[in-house]
């Protein structure tokens, strides 16, 4: 075919494309009009078209693709749009899952508090003498830590800290949950016994006040969110585990499709309570203050997470 021709056949069609370009989002059948563009200019190089011709196909090419595979940005607008309408819905789609994590979780949680109570000793089984002596200078009422005035720069880096530290945990639990529940489980589970036996250990030396003064208010938003990111990552695992009459490709994208509102929610509290973790809970005010500030967002993080998982009934 003469060049002449090949361009009167395709010219309608290569300006509908370039069009299809401006267009957002991209019609659905962009992808088939942009492979067969790529046909095009695989065809005018093959038959030795004129360089300029080839050179237009090919800026065509370029513009399909830099279309094609844009990601889509998720600004603050879209991240608090999710929150609000599509992460009640993943809630309740995922109920099974938020109500099996959040019982292992309070559960294995509240086993490991009891039996460092009962066997102060056997925590050394699982933390190293180290970390325990410095998680008690952190709480002692007398120590540097407590007494000490922490500068505006301290909580402002240690507000990038919280939020590298705890949105690096949620995102592990998820992604790691594509390998059948076990990436999500282990981080899950481990976290909760973490948190029951060092409660414990607290108590049992005697510095409960300026230690659940200092969580109960963050640890509203902190660990529910640990908690709907690790029922995301099982809930993904699972599905892989039975994809049914699904591909597994399919089942990994339906189904994160399903949970990415919950990663977001749980973005969102990640968060919050690193704000508060930051700024408010190391704060030298009487911890009464404290504990009515963190009673009222427990109730109310409890009250949203019920709601949300009955958002169908």
């Amino acid at each position: 075919m003469k060049q002449n021709q090949f361009v009167k056949l395709h010219k309608q069609r290569w300006t509908e494309f370039e069009t299809m370009c401006t267009e957002s989002p991209a019609p659905a059948n962009f992808p088939l009009e942009y492979r067969r563009i790529c046909s095009d200019l695989a065809l005018a190089k093959t038959r030795h078209y004129s360089p300029a011709l080839v050179a237009n196909l090919n800026d065509l090419v370029k513009l399909g693709q830099s279309v094609l595979y844009s990601g889509e940005s998720i600004g603050f607008t879209r991240i608090w749009s999710i929150f609000k309408s599509e992460f009640p819905k993943a809630l309740y789609t995922c109920r099974n899952f938020i109500w099996a994590a959040l019982t292992a979780f309070w559960g294995l949680s509240l086993i490991a508090f009891f039996w460092i109570q009962n066997s102060p000793d056997a925590i050394y089984h699982f933390v190293s003498p180290d970390q325990l002596n410095d998680i008690a200078d952190m709480y002692n009422p007398a120590g540097a830590v407590q007494t000490d005035k922490r500068t505006m720069d301290a909580d402002v880096l240690m507000f990038g800290v919280y939020i590298y530290n705890n949105i690096g945990i949620a995102f592990q639990m998820f992604g790691a949950g594509a390998l059948f529940c076990i990436g999500a489980l282990i981080p899950l589970l481990f976290n909760s016994f973490y948190f029951g036996a060092i409660s414990a250990y607290i108590v049992e030396l005697g510095y409960n006040e300026p230690f659940f003064s200092f969580v109960i208010t963050h640890g509203s938003f902190e660990l529910t969110a640990i908690i709907i990111a690790g029922a995301a990552g099982c809930k993904l695992g699972f599905d892989l585990l039975s994809p049914g009459k699904y591909s597994r490709a399919y089942i990994m994208k339906k189904t994160g499709l399903e949970v990415l509102p919950l990663i977001v929610g749980a973005f969102v509290m990640l968060v919050v309570a690193a704000f508060i973790e930051a700024f408010w809970s190391p704060l030298n005010i009487p911890s009464v203050y404290k504990y009515s500030v963190g009673s009222i967002l427990w109730i109310l993080i409890s009250y949203k997470l019920y709601t949300g998982t009955r958002y169908g009934t």
